[in-house]
Parts: structure tokens; C-alpha cells; sequence
């Protein structure tokens, strides 16, 4: 058994995973003065969160008498859902992670030519990192996103406020996502940001036409 006793450094430089932390704790984190957890893991978790409740709307549904026709059809919908909850989940830590390894990297000394040759080549792995993680966040949020407007349409009407907010959280988490590439685009080399590019255009698009669906498909069960 590890002596808790003991303080372990590494905890004093970055704080315990934030997915186990109380919800108030990680909410205080994001609000603190200092860069990381920031919209990447915020991302992910509003994208974790959504996936959940359009999870929560087939739970409500498939054992239904009233929904059996789409009970088949939502339940492999809700593979999809529950695979991006737990890759969402994940990509909390990891976009906070991302960002904590770089930091480290740009502190690594330069006093001479070798050391000058390893702190660039792990600046460039970091930056790296800090880009893939919330693009992945970024198509995650897509995949869920894209069972949102069936599930809105098919699900127990009186889930469907749930569905609408499951929506809106994955388009958040993809918008949210979608920035973080951007803003670490000038990292890579020019040369692949052209095709990083077109890849969020096209995700934010695809987003806001099923956010937009989505939205209609509430408002005519709502009756608003």
C-alpha cells in the first residue's frame, strides 16, 4: 500500500484527474487563474455530458410499448452515444494533460546544442498534442451529435427537453473544441494546416445544420 502520508511532488505540479473531482472543484479550477484545465477540457466534458443525456432519452424509451418500432434503431444509437460519453470523458484529462506537457517543454533547458535538439523536438510532440487532443474532442462531439436529431424526433416525448440540451452541449463541446485547433494551429507545420482547416469548417457546418434540426424538431413536439 502507497504511503499516503507522503506527498508526491508530481501532485503539487498538476492537480489529481479532474474527472474524479467534485463538479464545484473542477468549476473552481476552470474559474482559477492559471491556464489549464481551460476550454479544451471544458469542451470535452460539455460534450460528455450531452452524449449522457441523449443516452438518457433511448434508456427512456426502448422499453416502451409506445416506442417499440425504434427501440431497435435507438439502441444502436445509444452504442454510439455511451462510446463517445467514454471517449469524452477521457479527453478531459488529456486536453489539460496536452497542455501541462507543453508547458513542461517549454521550460526544458538550452544551454547547448543537444539540449537546444530536445527541447525542440519535444516542443513539436507537445504542440502536437495540444492540437490532436481537442480535434479529437472536436469529431467526438460530431459522432454523438450526429444521433441527436433521431433521438429528438423518435424519443419518449417527455425526454425530449433532455435530447434538445444534449444537442446544444455537443454543438458547445465541437464549437468549443473546434477553437482550441485553431488557436493551436500556428504549432504545426504550415503545410497541414490547410487540411485542419477545411476539417473544422466542415465539422461546424455539419454541427450547426443538426443543432438547427434539432431545434426544430423540439419546438414541434414543445409547441414553442
Amino acid at each position: 500500500m502507497a504511503d499516503i502520508t507522503t506527498p508526491n511532488p508530481a501532485s503539487s505540479v498538476f492537480p489529481a484527474k479532474l474527472i474524479y473531482q467534485p463538479v464545484a472543484g473542477f468549476v473552481e479550477q476552470i474559474a482559477a487563474k492559471s491556464a489549464a484545465p481551460g476550454g479544451g477540457s471544458a469542451a470535452a466534458l460539455a460534450g460528455a455530458i450531452g452524449s449522457g443525456l441523449l443516452t438518457m432519452v433511448i434508456n427512456f424509451t426502448v422499453d416502451k410499448k409506445d416506442y417499440a418500432a425504434v427501440a431497435p434503431h435507438l439502441s444502436q444509437l445509444k452504442q454510439v452515444t455511451e462510446e463517445a460519453r467514454a471517449a469524452l470523458v477521457k479527453l478531459v484529462d488529456e486536453d489539460t494533460d496536452a497542455f501541462n506537457r507543453f508547458r513542461v517543454a517549454n521550460k526544458l533547458p538550452e544551454r547547448d546544442d543537444p539540449e537546444r535538439a530536445v527541447k525542440a523536438a519535444e516542443l513539436a510532440a507537445a504542440a502536437m498534442g495540444t492540437l490532436q487532443v481537442p480535434r479529437r474532442t472536436m469529431q467526438t462531439c460530431l459522432r454523438a451529435l450526429e444521433c441527436a436529431l433521431d433521438i429528438a424526433r423518435t424519443g419518449n416525448v417527455n425526454t425530449v427537453s433532455d435530447a434538445a440540451t444534449g444537442a446544444e452541449l455537443l454543438s458547445a463541446g465541437l464549437e468549443g473544441a473546434a477553437a482550441n485547433v485553431l488557436i493551436n494551429l500556428p504549432g504545426i507545420p504550415e503545410t497541414e494546416r490547410p487540411a485542419l482547416l477545411a476539417e473544422v469548417a466542415v465539422a461546424r457546418g455539419r454541427s450547426r445544420g443538426i443543432v438547427s434540426d434539432v431545434r426544430h424538431a423540439v419546438a414541434e413536439k414543445l409547441g414553442g
